[in-house]
């Protein structure tokens, strides 16, 4: 019963590390976008500031 208790809180500690480090690379990568035409990586990372989303958005490459 120990060791489950333990393998989960170790697996959620990695899931809000993973989350963690996602939302600040996708902050990163929002104030590195220029602004202009054409807004897809600022959409996709403006949106990517939820913590669920930023799971993914934060690290993908979609360019400036």
């Amino acid at each position: 019963m120990k060791t489950t208790v333990r393998k989960i809180m170790l697996l959620q500690i990695i899931v809000v590390a993973v989350i963690g480090t996602g939302w600040i690379k996708n902050i990163i990568k929002l104030s590195g976008c220029d602004f202009e035409a054409p807004y897809k990586a600022e959409i996709v990372h403006g949106i990517g500031l939820l913590p669920p989303v930023c799971m993914v958005t934060g690290w993908i490459d979609i360019g400036k």
